[in-house]
């Protein structure tokens, strides 16, 4: 009989918080490869690669730090800093075109449709505003003769504090960069082994000799410089930027825009940025915050800053495993191209589900004070070193801002989705204009694009992606699961406006075709079919009807009565809309091959490896295929297979939306292969930063990857039916009951967990439950604890047990009897409890609960 006191359980249920709060730093060896929590490296980053600079960001400012010895070049950014003020971009014939691309898509003719769109649905202009670069600090460092020596460079995912330590001749320097939440500012703090010994300067530059974007440049208070100026359109975004130098001992002095220390023991350099988005004034308060720091500043922001990080970074720990001894002590960069699906490297794999919280953490803090101004990370988060990024690093809404949001609920992170939902209540507004402008609908309507401003109009003239009025409703589908998870009825309220708004938009502009009421135009994102009867290799995207607007759609309408009801908003009418409406939506069905259909039609896909899996959003994110169904679970399971076998899951969010899939459809060799090489293959090696393919970087596969690693170990979308006959009497008595059900482990692959078990605490299922669970060597369930913050009942299993129509469980899948509180037993067992009830869970075989 497997022992409960095993190692993994052990680790389960100690005390110990995941980062030990760091305390003073001493300037010795910094020895990172003994730290499991460092991203480290032996050598600085390029000066010109961009993508082997260090992240580091408080949710507003953000920075990227190469460590360079002698000229760290450390590129800037603001989060607000836009290319210009809100557009105003609806075609002004896009009524009109709509009308009659509606009636060519129900004719069949998707190329004239197409053809129209593209001049009269299109918006005018063509893109939003785009995320600009704000500019670089210039850190020169005056050195002593000789080589540079011993040089370390790391981030540290514990404490959120990134470091440079390195020799020259007799001195030793160390470095730490941060950029402080609680402080709202950015420290970079140089030690060095001999007094007297640092010599700085600093600039603020944006890279551009000619001067074409930067208004002024100048010094301030005799240690401060600051630049500044506006955008380039009527309505201008003025801008400042700053940086201090604060010492102990030594001389701080301005010439001209640069600020110089000399003969200092130690230097702080502060960097702070504002624009009108949030301040009237941008110079005065950045002149103002930086003219408040002292030199005694830095060691109490660099503790407020460590203890609000680990706030949020030490709610969730995962432990795959021990990797080798030859493992921990080799470089990130090196344990990163070395990793594969036949050599896994468990510590690294924890490092990178970590590392993709942080960056979270680091991108999306809610605003101080009653107007919270802040905002979500865009497609690079809130780093970007160029002037015209690709994609405009805006916020694409078909996947890709979806997908950053995803660890936010499954890894203990809710409290910091305040920026989303700020920004869908900006496109809630600017989208009832695009609405009523273009489709003569109430409600609100957003694209495949937006920007900070929430512009809501078409964007581009990509035919893949701009036909596609669906932007919004998939975005507020997290607001559904955020409710979910935790049963906040505060922001349901806060954005319920926002939700009836989405439906109301679809009430006016769903047409019918085939028997059924759809999107027309629309499009399955950024995927195109081959025309039928058309020359060969023609291809179209626009469509009525596709998959995944149906699906979002039966989310949102099925939705509103719960929402209702949980807010006491007795509006009758709208319902009896809403329920009309859902149940004259096209079902899911199979298409020729056996898969789910993309289309109403059994189109060909004219790239059937496409990276966009829209039809499967009813199986990841949403909860609308499960191994409950078996005909749509194995269809699923073969549309997948059916991209994966022509070159589906590329880099990226592609093969992390692939991993979370593929969890859901207990596929954990897939998961497994997909996760190894989405690290080894498709991440910058020496920063873990996912690729971009044309773009230096993209956050969202660094983001989405640790929720799709949790879809191996934890599981919650399923739902178990009670009739009015097997309720249990209370709440339930006579009503017709969904409970969420828990799955632990249910597609956890061996190599996970062949390395001597594991363990993940902190979790987070629906219902409103925290999860501790642990696994033995061969993947086996040793002991789970699952606590109440709600007070909701829930059902509970292990593995794959299927849920029939009855709740019982299909034998012809993985079905294992778990015991709780060592009592009531089962393949599935129903958990009661008042708020803050705590449920262990073991093998029913176990005959003691390790406490």
């Amino acid at each position: 009989m497997p022992s409960l006191s095993s190692a993994a359980a052990a680790l389960l249920l100690a005390s110990t918080p995941l980062f030990a709060l760091a305390g003073a730093v001493e300037l010795g060896q910094p020895n990172s490869s003994s730290n499991p929590w460092r991203i480290w490296d032996d050598r600085a980053g390029g000066r010109d690669t961009f993508s082997e600079y260090y992240p580091i960001g408080n949710g507003r400012l953000g920075i990227m730090m190469s460590g360079d010895p002698q000229t760290d070049s450390i590129r800037l950014n603001e989060n607000s800093f836009w290319s210009g003020s809100l557009l105003h971009r609806v075609n002004p014939d896009g009524l009109s075109t709509v009308k009659t691309m509606q009636q060519l898509v129900r004719d069949g003719e998707y190329l004239e449709a197409e053809d129209l769109g593209v001049q009269g649905y299109v918006a005018t202009p063509l893109s939003t505003r785009h995320f600009d670069k704000m500019g670089n600090i210039k850190l020169t460092q005056i050195l002593p003769d000789g080589q540079v020596t011993a040089f370390e460079r790391w981030l540290g995912i514990d404490d959120a504090v990134a470091g440079a330590y390195f020799s020259v001749g007799n001195v030793t320097y160390q470095r730490e960069y941060l950029a402080s939440y609680p402080d709202d500012i950015v420290a970079i703090h140089v030690k060095a082994s001999k007094p007297g010994s640092i010599n700085l300067r600093v600039r603020l530059d944006r890279g551009s000799d000619l001067n074409r974007y930067q208004g002024f440049s100048k010094p301030a208070n005799g240690h401060t410089t600051v630049m500044g100026g506006q955008s380039m359109d009527s309505h201008p975004l003025q801008w400042a930027a700053g940086a201090r130098i604060t010492s102990s001992g030594g001389k701080v002095t301005t010439l001209g825009d640069t600020v110089r220390c000399e003969g200092a023991d130690e230097a702080t350099v502060y960097f702070q940025a504002w624009t009108s988005y949030r301040k009237p004034d941008p110079t005065k308060a950045v002149i103002s915050d930086l003219a408040a720091v002292t030199s005694e500043s830095f060691d109490k922001i660099r503790d407020a800053h460590i203890t609000d990080y680990q706030t949020y970074a030490g709610r969730v720990s995962l432990n795959m495993g021990a990797s080798t001894a030859a493992q921990r002590l080799s470089k990130t960069s090196n344990r990163m191209t070395s990793i594969t699906p036949s050599s896994f490297d468990p510590e690294l794999a924890a490092l990178f589900f970590q590392f993709g919280r942080y960056l979270f953490i680091a991108s999306s803090r809610p605003g101080a004070g009653p107007h919270d101004l802040s905002l979500p990370p865009n497609l690079q988060g809130i780093w970007n070193d160029v002037y015209n990024p690709m994609w405009g690093s805006k916020y694409t809404v078909n996947i890709n801002l979806q997908m950053n949001y995803w660890p936010s609920l499954v890894t203990g992170l809710s409290d910091l989705v305040k920026p989303l939902n700020n920004l869908l209540k900006t496109m809630d507004k600017e989208g009832r204009k695009v609405a009523a402008a273009m489709y003569n609908a109430s409600g609100t309507v957003t694209h495949h694009n937006t920007d900070m401003w929430g512009d809501s109009a078409p964007q581009d003239d990509y035919k893949p992606g701009t036909f596609w009025p669906m932007g919004a409703t998939w975005m507020i589908t997290h607001v559904i699961e955020h409710y979910r998870f935790t049963g906040d009825k505060e922001m349901l309220r806060d954005m319920f406006p926002t939700l009836k708004a989405v439906a109301q938009f679809a009430l006016d502009f769903l047409t019918e075709h085939k028997g059924y009421m759809v999107t027309n135009p629309s499009s399955s994102p950024e995927n195109t079919f081959l025309v039928p009867g058309g020359i060969e290799g023609q291809s179209a995207a626009v469509a009525a009807g596709p998959t995944i607007d149906n699906q979002l759609l039966w989310e949102v309408f099925g939705f509103m009565p719960e929402a209702q009801a949980a807010l006491g908003i007795k509006d009758e009418a709208f319902a009896k809309q809403v329920a009309n409406m859902r149940a004259k939506l096209p079902p899911l069905r199979l298409n020729q091959y056996g898969g789910i259909a993309e289309w109403m039609e059994d189109f060909e896909e004219a790239n059937p490896g496409n990276g966009h899996v829209s039809h499967l959003v009813p199986l990841y994110p949403l909860n609308h295929i499960t191994s409950a169904n078996e005909t749509l679970f194995k269809a699923a399971i073969t549309s997948l297979e059916h991209r994966l076998e022509h070159g589906g899951a590329p880099c990226g969010w592609p093969r992390v939306w692939a991993i979370a899939l593929s969890s859901r459809l207990f596929l954990p060799n897939i998961t497994h292969a997909r996760l190894a090489t989405q690290m080894g293959e498709c991440s910058w090696n020496r920063t873990m930063l996912n690729m971009g393919g044309a773009a230096p970087f993209q956050i969202d596969g660094s983001l989405g990857a640790p929720a799709a690693m949790v879809e191996s170990l934890l599981q919650s979308h399923e739902s178990v039916f009670l009739s009015p006959t097997t309720a249990h009497t209370g709440d339930d008595h006579g009503k017709q009951v969904l409970l969420p059900l828990i799955r632990l482990l249910p597609s956890l692959p061996a190599a996970w967990a062949a390395h001597g078990g594991g363990f993940a605490r902190g979790l987070r299922a629906r219902g409103g439950f925290v999860v501790d669970v642990s696994w033995d060597s061969a993947g086996t369930l040793t002991v789970a604890s699952l606590r109440s913050e709600s007070g909701a009942a829930a059902y509970v299993t292990f593995g794959q047990a299927r849920v029939g129509e009855s709740g019982s469980g299909d034998s012809s899948m993985s079905s294992t009897a778990i015991r709780v509180n060592g009592a009531a037993s089962g393949v599935f067992v129903r958990l009661d409890g008042a708020k803050g009830s705590v449920f262990d869970v073991t093998l029913a075989r176990y005959l003691t609960v390790l406490t």
